[in-house]
């Protein structure tokens, strides 16, 4: 996998959170599709089948100990960090690991349809975050062609790994 520069600076996740005082239906889609190339998801997927995949895009910054994702809640939206830190809370008490700006996480609920496995709290001072979900519908659409499903197979086998290691983590004292 190519590592692309995922970063952005001050100035520009206040230009794209700027999309929150523009009056448009649209606003977030089309600051979304303004940076969407730097989300690594998405590496070998053209604008037009992004679009179609893509829905319910929201931009929102959080403040130190803001809770963005609670253990156990439901949802399947997938999250791209695009300034700041978070941590990753396991069994309401342990800090299992921390992600970085330009990472995401949200995507083992989307793929296994499981409640989420832990609790993700902003953990810089300023974090700004885009959250979307996965026309499911549509996403099924695509799965039909055989490498598109190994790839959800193989996707599927690590998020059951990574949660058997999640529950290992609640056992250590």
């Amino acid at each position: 996998m190519k590592v692309k520069n995922t970063l952005y600076t001050k100035d520009e996740v206040a230009r794209i959170l700027g999309a929150s005082f523009i009056h448009k239906f649209d606003a977030y889609e089309e600051k979304f599709f303004e940076i969407y190339d730097k989300l690594y998801l998405f590496d070998g997927i053209s604008k037009s089948d992004v679009q179609e995949l893509t829905k319910d895009i929201t931009f929102k910054r959080y403040k130190k100990g803001d809770v963005i994702i609670q253990e156990g809640d439901k949802g399947e939206d997938i999250f791209f960090i695009l300034y700041g830190k978070v941590a990753v809370v396991v069994g309401n008490k342990r800090v299992a690991s921390t992600i970085n700006s330009g990472s995401m996480f949200g995507e083992i609920a989307f793929l296994t349809k499981k409640p989420r496995g832990a609790t993700i709290i902003a953990y810089s001072q300023s974090t700004a975050i885009i959250s979307f979900k996965i026309d499911t519908q549509r996403f099924s659409q695509l799965l039909s062609y055989p490498f598109a499903k190994l790839y959800q197979n193989i996707s599927l086998d690590l998020a059951k790994k990574l949660e058997l290691q999640n529950s290992k983590l609640l056992h250590i004292k």
